[in-house]
């Protein structure tokens, strides 16, 4: 029986010739699935499986004696709007493709992060221009949601810092962000994700909140080793 399922592609890597092997998350959580061909008339079927993040609609269905899925047709179930080549918009994307394969786990099975992922892909698509702290804020939204919440019990008015096992603090000496920087912090947790951020944070704290963040995932994940797509983002935060 065929199934049909709207899912966000994590991953793809070749197998034998001409096959595939799909990460996606779907709303049920993260399933794999095989293509037996990608190519037609020796061109490629799935080109939009090159981009960060694609969503797309799967039918699918089981064989006997085979532990994947084996797909049978993929479509873009959402085309993106942004017209030419956008260089942060692009960097972006990439840096949340990254987080979302490294830090959402095959036991993260939740509606919750597909609707999460999904709405923050639609927004750095459809936006007419993405911030350079949106990776912050992405960041940081994807911890939360994995369980691993910065901002705390503190309020917009104590003076806080920020430490990397306890997230946004009002009741400790110091921490790896100046009091200014996690100052900024609070504001950026504190603002809507997919909403325009309107308060312009100079380059400097951008890039020590942007590496505070990073340790902070090396800190709770350090599993998942060094991630590649934040030397392209610092040069949107020039």
């Amino acid at each position: 029986m065929i199934a049909v399922v709207r899912c966000i592609i994590l991953h793809s890597i070749k197998y034998g010739d001409s096959g595939l092997i799909l990460k996606a998350l779907t709303p049920d959580g993260v399933q794999s699935f095989f293509v037996a061909s990608y190519l037609k008339n020796n061109r490629n079927k799935y080109p939009f499986l090159s981009y960060p993040l694609p969503i797309v609609e799967c039918q699918y269905f089981t064989v006997s004696g085979s532990k994947l899925p084996k797909v049978k047709s993929l479509s873009l179930a959402v085309v993106p709007e942004t017209q030419g080549y956008d260089f942060r918009r692009q960097a972006i994307a990439t840096f949340m493709a990254e987080c979302a394969l490294k830090f959402v786990r095959e036991e993260t099975r939740s509606d919750d992060m597909y609707s999460f992922l999904e709405s923050c892909i639609l927004f750095v698509q459809r936006t007419p221009a993405v911030s350079s702290v949106y990776p912050i804020q992405f960041g940081f939204a994807l911890a939360s949601q994995l369980g691993f919440d910065i901002s705390g019990s503190v309020n917009e008015h104590d003076n806080v810092v920020f430490s990397l096992d306890k997230g946004l603090v009002s009741d400790a000496p110091a921490g790896i962000l100046s009091q200014t920087d996690s100052m900024w912090l609070q504001k950026l947790i504190n603002s809507g994700l997919n909403e325009p951020f309107a308060e312009k944070i100079p380059m400097a704290s951008q890039k020590n909140i942007f590496q505070a963040m990073l340790q902070y995932f090396r800190f709770h994940f350090p599993e998942t080793g060094q991630m590649r797509s934040p030397e392209i983002l610092h040069m949107i935060m020039e």
